[in-house]
């Protein structure tokens, strides 16, 4: 009998409202419309309450943010217990070294006999929505937390970046249980994008300023993101995605599609990690050795990806800086780039190419980008883009043949956002020039 409305659905269920909606829209639960107002066959809701997973996700995240001491978990693998001071948002007595293989990297002693309380710090506040994204305050305030460090125990710190998540000292929940590849989560068709935050979601673990939001596709983990004023980064998405296409082979770049959600264009990518397997940024990738005084940041970040056993590096090191200078990206920063580990093997390589919006001089007012000229600051290596180029030893795998047409394609692409008048022109100039260097360099 369809009697049941969603909000005695998520009680009886000890779920949240959107949860429910997402359950109905996969078929679990038979339900229909009426009058705008879904309401679910009762005995439905009953049976899948009775029959509900053991153990699982605590149904008072207070409740477990409460308790004294946590374990780091790598997936199934314990990794250190540790207590964590809520009010600075930093770790302390980090004793307990279960699995230092398998820790995060960089926060242990060489040896692995202890962690780093302040490396562990560092990489939590990395773990969370940074105070710059749009409409996180008012969202604190609306949770009654303090500060942004807290989010991630709302979901168990888990992530679909990677594997880590925490949970109470002692307890018995399970990452089959709780894991967001395998298990669905909260999903509300609110347009908001911190629609999902504080409740049970990836999105309390999301980095980065753009506006960001999980979504379940199809069994599939799809990223949709946004843009700034003029909402040109999810276009640029679309356009470094077939440069991409044109000159690499799947699987050493993440595909992104343009969309529009919420009546604002945004970028959608399917997740490009398995559930065995983490994004290991550059950033820490750099401290896996003590750096030389001889040795330039390009050559540093080599010898450590060496020392970790991934002999490829230098050969996708290229195609990011060869991309890169084709689409004028000036935030290839060190979170941006780096490592993919299987945490079951403990086997490394290369991270696919991901998160090329901030490109084509967005970031150039229109006013001004009659004065500026084809030339970008770029990172991670060198602030001067041709300098950087020059790192490039081996092209033999670019065809400069399938570079004919991009700079026309980007711009026809372009024009499809009426934000971009004025501003296409100057894109096609620019990425014309950029071409016709790489294949004066390369060709």
């Amino acid at each position: 009998m369809f009697d049941t409305t969603v909000h005695e659905a998520s009680t009886l269920l000890g779920v949240s409202v959107g949860r429910v909606h997402q359950i109905i829209k996969s078929g679990q639960l038979p339900a229909e419309q009426l009058a705008g107002i879904w309401l679910i066959d009762r005995n439905s809701v009953l049976a899948r309450a009775a029959n509900k997973p053991q153990p699982g996700r605590p149904s008072d995240p207070s409740g477990f943010r409460r308790a004294a001491r946590f374990l780091l978990m790598n997936r199934t693998h314990e990794v250190l217990s540790f207590k964590f001071d809520a009010s600075t948002g930093e770790f302390f007595e980090a004793d307990e070294i279960i699995d230092a293989a398998r820790a995060p990297l960089s926060v242990m002693s060489p040896r692995g006999t202890r962690a780093s309380k302040v490396a562990l710090s560092y990489w939590w506040a990395h773990r969370t929505i940074p105070k710059a994204r749009t409409g996180i305050e008012e969202k604190l305030r609306e949770l009654g937390i303090a500060d942004t460090y807290d989010l991630p125990f709302r979901s168990l710190g888990l992530s679909l970046s990677d594997q880590y998540w925490v949970k109470p000292y002692d307890s018995d929940l399970r990452w089959e249980d709780v894991n967001f590849f395998q298990n669905d989560f909260a999903e509300t068709e609110a347009g908001d994008w911190l629609a999902e935050v504080g409740l049970d979601s990836p999105d309390n673990t999301s980095d980065g300023v753009l506006s960001k939001r999980w979504i379940c596709e199809d069994g599939k983990r799809v990223l949709l993101k946004g843009g700034t004023l003029l909402e040109q980064e999810p276009f640029n998405e679309a356009i470094a995605t077939e440069l991409h296409r044109r000159l690499l082979t799947s699987g050493e770049y993440v595909p992104y599609e343009l969309r529009q959600w919420n009546d604002s264009y945004v970028s959608a990518c399917p997740n490009f990690l398995s559930s065995t397997e983490e994004l290991i940024p550059a950033y820490y990738v750099n401290e896996v050795r003590s750096r030389d005084d001889r040795a330039n940041s390009y050559r540093h970040y080599v010898d450590c990806c060496h020392a970790l056993g991934v002999e490829n590096i230098e050969d996708a090191l290229g195609k990011m800086i060869v991309c890169d200078y084709l689409v004028a990206n000036a935030d290839r920063h060190w979170r941006n780039f780096g490592l993919v580990r299987d945490v079951e093997t403990l086997e490394y390589r290369p991270a696919p190419l991901f998160d090329s919006g901030s490109s084509l001089w967005c970031r150039v007012p229109t006013r001004e980008l009659q004065y500026t000229p084809f030339v970008f600051d770029t990172r991670p290596f060198f602030d001067d883009s041709s300098r950087q180029l020059r790192l490039v030893d081996d092209a033999s795998w670019l065809d400069c043949d399938q570079l004919a047409g991009f700079a026309e394609w980007a711009a026809d692409f372009l024009d499809e956002n009426v934000s971009m008048y004025g501003r296409t022109d100057f894109v096609f100039e620019g990425i014309q020039t950029l071409v016709d260097h790489v294949v004066a360099v390369f060709g």
